[in-house]
């Protein structure tokens, strides 16, 4: 049940090597089980002429295009060869997203990583979704920017199948035998595509909804300023939390101003672990703790007056008062109308 923490490293490494390895450090220094890269190459990501989008501009300060700034972001795929085995020596998860069919090739046959990431772009992108259908590494949706019925598209189209029909704005599963099939390999990550995104668009029941609608696992990719939102998302039932990390919001590059810098990293990944603890089996029953209580907080039936031998039991002259190491209060009904076989003082116990 432990829930699954990515540092989302993306392209805060600014295309240098030796930053990613600092951020690999770091990420599992601040607890992440995982790092998460971007495979991808500017010229099969995006048109020359693409634009940045408004935040891009915003904090790269640059109205470069799309492309131009891709560009000097990228990594070669002899760079994520070396940091999946620098990651597997500092003992963290590799993973990352892909953007083309080509880097579902690379990633899922040739680096054999763990997850791989749909990223939100992604979610429509019929030849990316096709590729998917003939790997079995296990797979983690992200699902910015769309309604349930792409999501159930999408999903359909990974397991070849149509798992899933959409009727009157409701999900129903048309395949079980199927979906028991898909249910351990694709994770669903609620995520609302903006940088950063407003506190009032986080949509955080959304989670518990497709939790519900899809019947899988969901986790939660987050964009939201702070460390409140994961925590909110944990408890309405996300099994995975990626946050962007950075090692400093100062640095020049379009999302190092909307991650999470180590310190609080750190401190959103001990408040998970801490809900962990504290979220318990979720079985209503005594705790190991309540033990030592229950003889001084529960009653037990004693007499209400004095009970000579041989007299009744009744409501009149039996009540109930701590300690609980007596008979419980529950078997009054049992005690009404027995015989007493000794005499009772006024709120001794009552044994029969």
């Amino acid at each position: 049940n432990k829930i699954y923490i990515i540092a989302e490293i993306g392209v805060n490494h600014n295309g240098d090597i030796n930053l990613a390895k600092k951020l690999i450090i770091a990420a599992k220094n601040s607890g992440a089980d995982a790092v998460k890269f971007q495979n991808f190459t500017a010229d099969s990501l995006t048109t020359k002429n693409s634009k940045k989008a408004p935040y891009q501009i915003k904090n790269t300060k640059n109205n470069e295009t799309q492309y131009k700034m891709l560009k000097k972001l990228e990594l070669k795929k002899k760079d994520y060869i070396y940091l999946k085995k620098f990651s597997k020596k500092n003992k963290i998860d590799f993973i990352s997203s892909i953007f083309d069919e080509e880097s579902v090739n690379f990633l899922a046959k040739q680096l054999k990583i763990k997850y791989l990431k749909i990223p939100s772009g992604e979610i429509t992108n019929f030849l990316v979704l096709r590729k998917l259908q003939k790997i079995s590494n296990k797979i983690i949706l992200s699902t910015g920017m769309a309604n349930t019925k792409e999501i159930i598209e999408a999903i359909n189209i990974i397991s070849k199948k149509k798992i899933y029909k959409y009727q009157k704005r409701k999900v129903f599963i048309s395949n079980k035998k199927l979906h028991r099939k898909i249910k351990n390999k694709i994770t669903v990550l609620h995520c609302v595509t903006d940088y950063p995104v407003e506190d009032k668009y986080a949509n955080l029941s959304a989670i518990e909804q497709l939790r519900n609608s899809l019947n899988l696992n969901v986790g939660y990719s987050d964009h939201t300023k702070g460390i409140l939102a994961p925590l909110i998302a944990v408890s309405k039932g996300a099994k995975i939390i990626e946050k962007h990390f950075t090692l400093n919001n100062k640095l020049a590059g379009p999302d190092h101003k909307a991650s999470l810098e180590p310190n609080s990293f750190s401190k959103m990944v001990k408040y998970i672990r801490l809900f962990e603890i504290m979220n318990g089996s979720g079985n209503k029953e005594l705790q190991k703790c309540e033990r030592k209580n229950i003889d001084i907080a529960r009653k037990s039936i004693v007499a209400k007056k004095f009970i000579n031998k041989n007299d009744y039991f009744s409501f009149d002259n039996l009540t109930t008062k701590r300690p609980g190491n007596g008979i419980n209060p529950m078997k009054i009904k049992k005690i009404v109308n027995r015989k007493s076989k000794k005499n009772f003082q006024p709120d001794e116990l009552i044994k029969i």
